[in-house]
């Protein structure tokens, strides 16, 4: 059993299932945390299951209550561990993304730590930060977070785009990947 704190949850990595624990915030006030907790909770899940339903690999949702949810544990590495050896594996979660944004999923922290290659497979994980909107700017945006993960994180940044961008722009929106030089040149004067 491993556990792991993020910021709003406190993840619980298990032999067959991951459990995700929405714990209570000292700092707020307990009626307006417990709903805070409850609310992203159930985002979440249901994220999780519509993109299930739409043929996006991620976890499947097997219990929730209120504040804490079980889901399935994908068995494999972070796709940053292997994608250097495995650079075609890129294309594979440019489908998954172009899947999640074509039903209007933008998962909100694209990166290559929130995603689980299992047998030539790429798994989405973690929507704690996933939410719902048909903006292209949306899209574009989830795609330039992941961009920058490849341009800090990966050495063969540019490879990896290339591939990534080609396969989304198969599979998704060419719409959105017009829209990125924008969201870029308008992030180069943050």
């Amino acid at each position: 059993m491993k556990q792991i704190q993020g910021a709003e949850a406190t993840v619980t990595i298990k032999e067959k299932e991951v459990e995700k624990d929405r714990k209570k915030k000292q700092y707020r006030h307990p009626e307006l945390d417990k709903r805070i907790r409850t609310e992203r909770n159930k985002q979440e899940a249901r994220v999780l299951q519509k993109a299930r339903q739409n043929g996006v690999k991620a976890p499947e949702v097997v219990e929730e209550s209120e504040t804490e949810f079980k889901m399935q544990k994908i068995k494999g590495k972070q796709l940053k561990q292997i994608i250097e050896e495995q650079p075609s594996l890129i294309e594979e979660l440019a489908v998954q993304v172009a899947r999640l944004h074509s039903v209007d999923i933008i998962h909100g922290d694209l990166t290559t730590s929130n995603a689980i290659a299992q047998d030539q497979e790429v798994y989405m994980i973690d929507f704690g930060l996933a939410y719902h909107s048909e903006r292209v700017e949306d899209k574009a945006v989830d795609l330039h977070l992941l961009k920058n993960i490849l341009e800090t994180s990966h050495a063969d940044k540019e490879e990896l785009w290339s591939l990534f961008s080609e396969k989304y722009g198969e599979e998704g929106s060419e719409e959105v990947l017009d829209k990125l030089p924008e969201i870029e040149e308008r992030a180069r004067y943050k």
